[in-house]
């Protein structure tokens, strides 16, 4: 790839299910490195988009280029292999498994793992997130806030260039929303690019420079955040009311 090739890029990204038109005609570039804000009421497209750019749906139109490889018609685990991985709005963790096996899932997947480096790595990672006093508690037993830390790990588990991260600040406490919001920005000063959906804009804010707002399926802003969130445009999506 040239130097100044995008890392990631979206062209003409479509998905519809049956009438409704969730994503419709989204673009958009990622430079390496970069941190962005992806914003928009409820039902605007931003988890469909996620979810078409992790493999996890495959787009009806458009493509979806990582390192100048077209992969919008590959599986999640192909996106895993070229170092993209996602979280959820709802952690999907192994509840009846210890916070460490929950780490170590993703890295044995691989065939070739071995479970000596594979606990190595898992409790490097317990010890970024602050949560290696609880490697031997079940996944269960955890706050909504260290779930969320959790499903992170799993997705650092991969070694992940992209991050792709879902809601990470909802529904948790003040103190583990900045700690998670501190993580965030450590991974990328780190060097992973990553894309951040979430509603509280307050957060999003103290962690990203440029957002990307969406409102009907599709992108109706990209900026720096300061600009963007003062665009009549996004503020009429948000409120439904005209700015004058």
């Amino acid at each position: 790839m040239p130097a100044d090739a995008p890392f990631f890029s979206v062209e003409g990204l479509a998905k519809h299910f049956g009438g409704v038109h969730a994503v419709q005609g989204l673009s958009f570039t990622l430079s390496r490195g970069e941190i962005v804000g992806l914003i928009g009421p409820n039902g605007s497209g931003k988890t469909t988009t996620i979810n078409m750019v992790t493999g996890a749906l495959k787009p009806d139109e458009g493509a979806i280029v990582v390192e100048g490889a077209d992969m919008a018609r590959s599986p999640a685990h192909l996106y895993a292999r070229r170092g993209v991985a996602r979280t959820f709005q709802v952690p999907r963790l192994f509840r009846r498994m210890t916070v460490l096996e929950n780490l170590m899932v993703p890295a044995l997947s691989d065939a070739t793992a071995r479970h000596g480096p594979a606990e190595e790595r898992a409790r490097e990672v317990l010890g970024f997130l602050r949560l290696d006093h609880l490697a031997d508690d079940y996944a269960r037993s955890l706050s909504g806030g260290q779930q969320k830390l959790l499903e992170l790990g799993r997705a650092l588990m991969l070694k992940p260039r992209l991050l792709l991260l879902d809601e990470p600040f909802a529904g948790v406490h003040p103190r583990l929303l900045e700690q998670i919001a501190e993580h965030i920005r450590t991974l990328n000063r780190d060097g992973h690019t990553i894309v951040l959906v979430d509603h509280n804009l307050e957060a999003i804010q103290s962690v990203v420079q440029r957002v990307m707002v969406m409102a009907r399926g599709r992108k109706i802003a990209d900026g720096a955040a300061a600009e963007v969130l003062q665009d009549p445009e996004v503020v009429r999506a948000y409120t439904g009311t005209r700015v004058h």
